[in-house]
């Protein structure tokens, strides 16, 4: 009788995830930031027949950037608090960065236009501000951005919605001229969100995703599953080789994430439950047992 064969085996990928939000922030400031510097500058916009086109500037692949971290609630006050949170820990984390004090400077929370989607988050923010002395970063409803003849200066949109896409086009491509963009927690990003519509894909695609942090659960054949999607633009996890760095599908096995999948683009909630579902079937004792015994078969292979 055949032996069985013992296949080796790659160790599984352990990835660490943040046991914080100030751990995401710090781990996605830490992405941004390579990008964000050398854009924080003074930069002319240029006029088209469009509106001021500010897609990317000469030398850059893009000048919009994506940041997506859990929070811990849904209410308007924790949207706001965690913007506050990266765009201080950004101002802080560039002071330590060489040639950073004028990046810093440029990027002090005060610089920036606050770009809020939510109704909600817009009337706490603006109560808020009016309470406060020295200078305050301008607050402003996604329309009433879209309203402005311009805006010109470091632009932050929080929390839009797959039902804002269409504002947020026009916010991006004709009203805003500035250095840099930054999007907070997108709805299109969100497990479950229904496809961004084709005549919008390109607004959305424009936007580089730099760090994105995404806890998910999948009810799959197997079982209810754990897991995260995560993508990292930095030297230990992003890009290499000058592909662009991949979506990391992670698996909850016991206490530890491991990947099980990677993907050029965001996941779908169909691709989750597949890496899932292949992930399970693979670790289990069922499978284990069948491979064991076509493995004492004459002839069968793994």
């Amino acid at each position: 009788m055949q032996a069985a064969r013992t296949q080796p085996r790659s160790a599984p990928v352990v990835v660490e995830l943040p046991e914080s939000q100030q751990a995401a922030v710090d781990a996605a400031v830490q992405c941004l930031l390579p990008a964000l510097q050398p854009l924080l500058v003074a930069v002319k916009p240029t006029k088209t027949a469009k509106g001021f086109s500010n897609r990317a500037k000469a030398g850059f692949d893009t000048n919009r950037f994506g940041i997506e971290i859990p929070v811990a609630d849904g209410s308007a006050q924790a949207a706001i608090d965690l913007t506050a949170t990266i765009l201080n820990t950004a101002t802080a984390r560039l002071k330590q960065r060489p040639g950073g004090a004028s990046a810093a400077a440029v990027a002090s929370p005060a610089n920036w236009t606050i770009v809020h989607a939510r109704e909600d988050a817009l009337q706490l923010a603006s109560s808020s501000a009016r309470g406060k002395s020295g200078q305050q970063p301008q607050v402003l409803g996604l329309r009433q951005a879209c309203q402005q003849p311009q805006l010109a200066g470091l632009l932050v949109l929080v929390e839009p919605q797959l039902d804002d896409v269409a504002l947020v086009e026009q916010l991006l491509d004709e009203v805003w001229a500035g250095p840099a963009a930054l999007v907070i927690n997108p709805g299109w990003g969100q497990q479950g969100a229904a496809p961004v519509p084709a005549e919008y894909a390109r607004a959305v695609d424009s936007i580089s995703v730099v760090y994105s942090f995404l806890p998910c659960a999948i009810q799959g054949l197997l079982g209810p599953k754990e897991g995260a999607v995560l993508r990292t633009v930095d030297a230990a996890g992003g890009a290499t080789g000058g592909k662009p760095a991949p979506w990391r599908i992670l698996l909850k096995q016991k206490e530890e994430f491991v990947q099980v999948g990677a993907m050029p683009r965001r996941p779908t909630s169909s691709d989750l439950e597949l890496a899932f579902l292949n992930a399970s079937a693979a670790s289990s004792p069922l499978t284990k047992t069948a491979k064991f015994i076509r493995g004492l078969i004459p002839g069968k292979k793994d």
